[in-house]
């Protein structure tokens, strides 16, 4: 296949999460191969600096005439043979589709989450499981206030998605990329037609010198602390664990931090440290001391980086039995799966680890060989480029 020219576009989030991280270490990973570029936007760029700015938002959120003449100009000066789209909403709106169905560019496009037929894209709603959009009606977003609390953002994100369906953009992309079956099967019930859903799961790279097992260490959760993350179901599962001289190590930050310090206190839960934000050397410090990690996501994650990772450093860990984890996760040999939306399932699967230091090694081991032999970047790099040889003519 010829070195293609493809162009990454990606529209941030107020906070950094594992899909930004994705999209640039999905970049570096197709460069060797192909040549890759960047547009990318954000929801600052959206507000802007003044009042005039803010006033033009919510109809920028419908098309954005700034980016759709930018993507013209970058398209006929890089010439490129598909657009790879990971985000466009709101910041750059889907003006990104309509220009490059203008000018026929195919598109592939990733499926981080379930934005396609939800409001905030996590089929969540208020910490409950919710698909009443799922069809393309957003009117329960409006009615329950189901984004960012707010009645009036969470009805026009829903009549953006709306606008999103009605430029026909589930059947002119030309190829979408899931992260699992699970997601696949989601997105075929969205409307998505099935046979341009292509599963490419992500792949993670072991850096650095190896960290020796610490099984007796202590138990990590790594991530954004927003509510679909489900820490407060984690904080309230530790509370029914002996911890036995271990500590709960929360690394991140985010919305939700000041509300779970807050409720560590109200429910009184001891060995608990909050570590901020942690640079990657402070991340491989904290996994020196680390037995297993937790991820006790509510929602179904199509593919989270943070099982990948804790594989990567010989660390096995318990995660809900929602989504990819249903699915990829061989209970009891590389990993250990707890019943959503209970904190006595979770702190049981902890307290087996907890119990059992010889298994957090054994099954760490499992994971990282799976990393070398399932999730590589060498596999990776032959999955995506078949999904490219279905989208461009070569």
């Amino acid at each position: 296949m010829r070195r293609l020219r493809v162009l990454q576009i990606f529209s941030r989030y107020i906070y950094l999460g594992g899909e930004e991280s994705s999209v640039f270490r999905i970049g570096d990973a197709l460069s060797d191969t192909y040549d890759v570029e960047y547009f990318i936007g954000s929801t600052k760029d959206l507000i802007g600096g003044d009042a005039l700015d803010t006033i033009k938002a919510p109809f920028r959120a419908f098309y954005n005439l700034p980016v759709a003449q930018r993507l013209r100009r970058y398209q006929e000066l890089g010439k490129f043979d598909l657009w790879q789209i990971h985000n466009v909403l709101p910041g750059l709106s889907p003006s990104v589709y309509r220009t490059a169905f203008s000018m026929r560019v195919p598109i592939v496009h990733y499926l981080h989450n379930y934005r396609m037929a939800c409001t905030n894209g996590f089929f969540l709603n208020h910490g409950q499981p919710c698909e009443r959009c799922l069809h393309g009606n957003f009117w329960p977003a409006f009615q329950t206030a189901c984004w960012r609390d707010s009645h009036l953002i969470s009805g026009l994100m829903g009549l953006i998605l709306r606008r999103v369906r009605s430029i026909g953009t589930f059947q002119n992309i030309a190829g979408w990329v899931a992260l699992s079956q699970a997601q696949r099967a989601k997105h075929i019930e969205i409307g998505i037609p099935q046979d341009r859903i292509h599963v490419v799961p992500h792949f993670y790279e072991p850096k650095g010198e190896l960290i020796p097992p610490c099984p007796e260490g202590d138990i990590l959760f790594l991530g954004r602390l927003s509510p679909e993350k489900g820490v407060d179901h984690l904080l309230r599962a530790w509370k029914l664990v002996q911890a036995k001289g271990r500590k709960l190590i929360i690394a991140g930050e985010g919305p939700e931090e000041a509300r779970l310090r807050s409720l560590a206190s109200e429910l009184g839960v001891t060995h608990v440290e909050f570590a901020g934000f942690l640079n990657r050397e402070q991340q491989r410090a904290v996994w020196a001391k680390t037995a297993f990690s937790v991820i006790p996501s509510i929602w179904s994650e199509p593919f989270p980086l943070t099982f990948l990772e804790s594989w990567t450093q010989d660390r096995t860990f318990v995660a809900n039995r929602l989504g990819a984890m249903a699915e990829v996760v061989i209970e009891g040999k590389d990993g250990l799966l707890a019943e959503p939306f209970s904190p006595e399932s979770l702190s049981s699967k902890i307290q087996e680890l907890i119990e059992n230091p010889g298994r957090c090694t054994e099954m760490g081991r499992a994971g990282k060989g799976r990393i070398l032999n399932e999730f590589n970047r060498k596999l990776w790099l032959s999955r995506i480029e078949a999904v490219y040889k279905t989208v461009v003519q070569t």
